[in-house]
């Protein structure tokens, strides 16, 4: 590291637990990129069972603040603490055992080593923290940026989180979103459009997000990656199924991810007739998705906006499908339009099974432009969403807003 570049402190609920974990990695992803450029960065994120109170990956200091027993740990990770309240109502006990441990952990970092800048990841309740300490630290305080990716934005969306979201965004540097459907939503919040930027994270399409060359495509294969909650619209992709399968008996279907709506997912299969067709492989390794995406023809994204206004930031999903070579069918939601066009993929109207289900069956019977989906697919996010160009543009904004 360079004396004159920052050292950035990242607080996230989302991070690796240990190696080859089925976490999602694109907050990890983003700390390797900027560690990679020079910068030391060191993560606070929540310990869970079995994982590490502290330790070195990939040259980044990672800290695990234990917010209660070990075992009973359940307001993190597996779906995210949103879905683990929906869950789980007990999990409600947890939250201030959370906010009190986050907020000590990051404290006392701050008070051992000297941070330029702090990377909030979510405005609730990482944001909201972290501005929090900085008016207790005043002027020794490091800037603050924060990063906004869909949920923490979407829904807790009353009058009193409205009003906290909009307090901690006036305290920060900066604020980050990851698509442009999201920047709207904040500019109707009041936010001033001068302090907002569309920063995606970036998935790492060079080395591990490409085609597998040695597993053979199946061209009637069709998968979907993601965490079972309502948002995900999984519901919809199996109600489209039973339609696809009378036009295309030999289509199947993988479903990677697991969460709350498993069990009942799994019984609606079994009512419309998919148990050939339908395989839930639950959750896996994510070194383990480039061989899965590769050895199917197309990936679906059937997303919905959820009971609570939740809805998908970006859908880093697609990135991933499209980087391994899949043609992808999503829905038609404005943030996933920042990904998906008519060049690029087709667009499902959302909760709609028949629209989703005549997608599907034309992509299947028509491989020549599953074939060429999938070529234009790939240039489309190379050149916007590669972990390159997405951490440059973060390596950047840090860089103008070090302390």
């Amino acid at each position: 590291m360079t004396s004159d570049m920052p050292r950035v402190l990242v607080v996230t609920s989302t991070f690796p637990r240990w190696q080859n974990d089925t976490e999602p990695s694109f907050v990890f992803d983003l700390c390797r990129y900027l560690h990679g450029k020079g910068m030391q960065i060191d993560v606070i994120a929540p310990h869970a069972h079995g994982a590490k109170k502290q330790e070195l990956l990939d040259g980044i200091n990672v800290y695990r603040y234990q917010y209660f027993i070990s075992a009973l740990q359940t307001l993190t990770y597996s779906g995210g603490i949103l879905a683990n309240l929906n869950k789980n109502p007990l999990n409600f006990l947890l939250v201030p055992f959370l906010v009190f441990f986050q907020g000590l952990a990051v404290f006392r970092r701050i008070k051992t080593d000297r941070y330029q800048l702090m990377h909030a990841h979510w405005l609730i309740p990482q944001g909201c923290i972290c501005a929090f300490i900085n008016i207790l630290l005043g002027r020794k305080a490091p800037s603050l940026i924060c990063t906004s990716h869909g949920g923490d934005l979407y829904a807790l969306n009353n009058f009193i989180f409205t009003r906290l979201k909009k307090w901690t965004i006036d305290r920060c540097a900066h604020f980050c979103v990851v698509s442009s459907a999201m920047k709207k939503v904040a500019i109707n919040m009041g936010v001033n459009v001068d302090r907002i930027s569309i920063m995606p994270m970036g998935v790492d399409l060079v080395n591990e997000f490409r085609p597998v060359p040695e597993i053979k495509r199946n061209d009637k294969r069709l998968i979907f990656v993601g965490r079972l909650v309502e948002k995900k619209g999984v519901s919809v992709l199996l109600e489209a199924m039973a339609q696809v399968i009378k036009t295309v008996p030999d289509a199947e279907l993988l479903i990677v991810g697991d969460g709350p709506l498993r069990n009942k997912l799994e019984q609606k299969a079994k009512e419309l007739g998919l148990g050939d067709h339908v395989q839930f492989l639950g959750s896996v390794p994510h070194h383990q998705l480039p061989e899965l995406y590769s050895s199917a023809g197309i990936a679906v994204v059937p997303s919905i906006i959820d009971s609570s206004g939740d809805q998908e930031g970006l859908g880093l999903v697609i990135v991933e499908a499209i980087g391994c070579g899949c043609a992808v069918i999503a829905s038609n939601l404005e943030a996933i339009r920042d990904i998906v066009n008519k060049e690029t993929g087709l667009l499902a109207k959302p909760a709609d099974s028949l629209d989703l289900a005549e997608n599907i069956k034309k992509l299947l019977i028509d491989r020549k432009i599953q074939e060429q989906l999938s070529v234009d697919g790939r240039k489309r996010v190379m050149e916007k969403f590669d972990i390159s160009a997405a951490g440059q543009r973060y390596y950047n904004l840090i860089c103008l807003h070090q302390e």
